[in-house]
């Protein structure tokens, strides 16, 4: 389980590479600024409690960029996890009401001809990843994988703390120049 975890992570083209070393990039770009110019222009180089508890804060939340970003690309949101049935049953041919035939009239199981399989609804079919995707909302060129079904919400989360920190250097930028003026 681990391995593949591992294996989802690596990127499978060379176009894949540029957005997730740009987000990676970006996340060390915010630990320099945060380390080396926002703490020492507000506090000045003394340790206080409104000191260390910014910078336990910046930690908190790249911890949360990192562990978001690490399980959004780990978390596999494609078929291959769940058991698809072989054979569904003509729409216009009239079967017993077993429990099986009421869950493929019902929940709309379709056909996808690039994977030659039968997949759940709301799954797609992703040309970038050449895979069916179990709920898929989008693929993400940043991070070179699907959002679907069980990634969405590391995903949203990400997003959320990268908006947290992006407010937190606003308000600093804001204070050090209302200072200034």
């Amino acid at each position: 389980m681990v391995n593949r975890k591992i294996k989802l992570l690596i990127p499978k083209e060379r176009g894949e590479l540029i957005p997730i070393f740009f987000v990676i990039a970006l996340i060390s770009i915010y630990v320099t600024f945060e380390l080396y110019v926002i703490l020492p222009a507000i506090y000045n180089n003394i340790f206080t409690y409104k000191e260390v508890c910014h910078l336990i804060f910046g930690l908190y939340v790249i911890f949360n960029l990192v562990g978001n970003l690490f399980l959004c690309m780990a978390t596999d949101t494609s078929i291959d996890t769940i058991i698809c049935p072989v054979l569904l049953p003509p729409p216009t041919v009239k079967t017993t009401n077993t429990q099986q035939d009421m869950i493929f009239q019902y929940c709309n199981w379709h056909y996808c001809y690039q994977c030659e399989v039968n997949v759940p609804p709301r799954s797609q079919h992703c040309h970038l990843c050449k895979k069916c995707i179990l709920k898929r909302d989008h693929h993400c060129s940043f991070l070179g994988r699907c959002i679907g079904f069980r990634n969405i919400r590391y995903y949203m989360c990400f997003l959320i703390w990268s908006w947290v920190k992006l407010i937190d250097i606003y308000i600093y930028i804001y204070t050090v120049v209302c200072k200034k003026t």
